[in-house]
């Protein structure tokens, strides 16, 4: 049986857009089941539809009228040392529990990411250390997280993407791998209190096959209120529209590892971060005998359809890494492509599109 361990509470930090009174604590261990009992998760196969990409002469074309990219960070694009990042940290900023603890924390980035490192200072006692974005009115967050042992020797190692709630109470939501001397697990849970301290924890989802991969690529989509949806490696392991979240936003999105573990530094790694305004695109102003629009890669396989209804089609692009890569199609009743666009786009989710007279023709 696990046991719960003493949560402590992170100090205060302040930055541009950013005020965080009590940022995420850890998931007490004995809410998370032991590794190794259950079936790995994979995608259900879907039957595959391909059309012709070569779009025929059309009196329509179909023009981006807003972005639904709100911020993004390859997290790979240079090399930096901890003094680095600290005294310069642009978007991000730089904070945890370890500061005040006096515990050891690491902090660099290099082409395979940026690493976050803390040590506990004594086992037991958790201490953390984090990388934090401004206030944002993002709904979509991603980022690939990997998590650096498969076990520990003893209590506790863990390490997510956090999306908190930015008018000071600690209530988050988190995808997050949660290391012991079992194993490792990922996790869809959440957390409610106040704006001193976690007072109740709910773990929706837990993966408890054995030898999972210790490298997930997460997308978290909330609105704060009753909506959480988690896609893990691009499959659907949790949705509901029927939570009290308490979490308004403005959010604050936080890369974090948390450790009650002091037999080593670890560190968590993090790249690929991105949110954007929504989970869907919108394809507006479709003209009178348009029934369906489909987003088709580049090799003509069809990643999503969806109906036309007053004029409009909105489409589900939550689960594809972002940008993705895709023409827009747009078909009549029969099957009939009636416009499209003349390359493939990069859409996130949150664009809007308009289909329009070319002026051309």
């Amino acid at each position: 049986m696990f046991v719960i361990s003493t949560i402590l509470l992170l100090l205060p930090i302040s930055s541009v857009g950013t005020t965080v009174a009590s940022p995420p604590p850890p998931i007490p261990g004995d809410l998370i089941p032991i590794p190794g009992t259950g079936t790995p998760i994979g995608p259900a196969p879907a039957p595959i539809q391909t059309v012709p990409i070569s779009p025929p002469v059309s009196i329509y074309s179909i023009d981006r009228i807003k972005s639904g990219l709100i911020g993004s960070d390859s997290l790979t694009d240079e090399t930096l040392t901890k003094e680095q990042l600290l005294a310069n940290p642009r978007y991000w900023s730089y904070h945890g529990s370890a500061v005040a603890q006096n515990a050891p924390f690491d902090l660099f980035k290099n082409s395979q990411g940026l690493f976050i490192g803390v040590k506990a200072v004594s086992n037991g006692n958790w201490a953390g250390y984090f990388a934090v974005t401004p206030n944002t009115d993002a709904a979509l967050f991603h980022s690939v997280i990997t998590t650096p042992v498969r076990t520990i020797a003893s209590n506790f190692y863990e390490n997510g993407l956090y999306v908190q709630t930015s008018n000071g109470l600690i209530n988050y939501v988190t995808c997050v791998s949660v290391t012991s001397s079992f194993g490792t697990v990922w996790a869809v849970a959440s957390a409610m209190g106040d704006i001193n301290q976690a007072t109740q924890f709910k773990v929706y989802w837990v993966d408890t096959s054995p030898n999972q991969p210790l490298t997930r690529d997460c997308t978290i989509i909330t609105n704060g209120n009753n909506y959480l949806k988690v896609y893990l490696d691009n499959v659907l392991v949790y949705e509901s529209n029927n939570l009290d979240l308490q979490m308004p936003p403005p959010f604050n999105a936080f890369l974090e590892p948390q450790t009650s573990y002091a037999g080593q530094m670890l560190d968590g790694t993090y790249k690929d971060y991105y949110a954007t305004s929504d989970e869907n695109i919108k394809v507006t102003n479709n003209p009178p005998l348009a029934d369906s629009v489909k987003l088709v890669d580049p090799a003509g396989k069809v990643i999503a359809s969806a109906p036309v209804v007053s004029g409009t089609a909105i489409l589900d692009i939550g689960k594809n890494h972002m940008p993705l890569n895709a023409y827009i199609k747009v078909y009549s009743s029969t099957n009939i492509q009636l416009a499209s666009t003349k390359s493939p786009e990069n859409m996130y989710g949150g664009d809007a599109y308009s289909v329009n007279l070319n002026p051309g023709l």
